[in-house]
């Protein structure tokens, strides 16, 4: 049962003061495991989780962004709104797998 639990695209741009929005899809087996976004550094998976669901939430927004999981289609959407330069950087989407390892796809802003 290899494979990715998550994909999304691999690199993504947009401009200052516009809004970015990710899709990521996953394995069905996922539908009601957390799923997060998460800025990354050069050294670890994951710096800052900037936002995650408990599982069966289907819609959390925190600030500038909000995450929206589609249990039907099994696909997450992350968007963050008003993007600064600041905003710059690598991110992943991914789910928490049960036994607490991440896997994720890896997105820069």
């Amino acid at each position: 049962m290899g494979g990715q639990a998550v994909t999304g695209p691999k690199q993504v741009t947009v401009e200052q003061g516009s809004s970015l929005t990710v899709s990521c899809s996953y394995k069905p087996r996922y539908m009601l495991n957390s799923k997060y976004w998460c800025r990354k550094n050069s050294r670890w998976p994951c710096l800052t989780y900037i936002i995650q669901t408990n599982g069966s939430e289907m819609i959390v927004t925190q600030d500038r962004v909000s995450i929206r999981d589609n249990h039907a289609e099994n696909l997450f959407t992350v968007t963050m709104s008003s993007v600064t330069l600041g905003d710059a950087g690598r991110y992943s989407c991914g789910v928490r797998r049960k036994l607490g390892i991440n896997s994720s796809a890896e997105d820069i802003a």
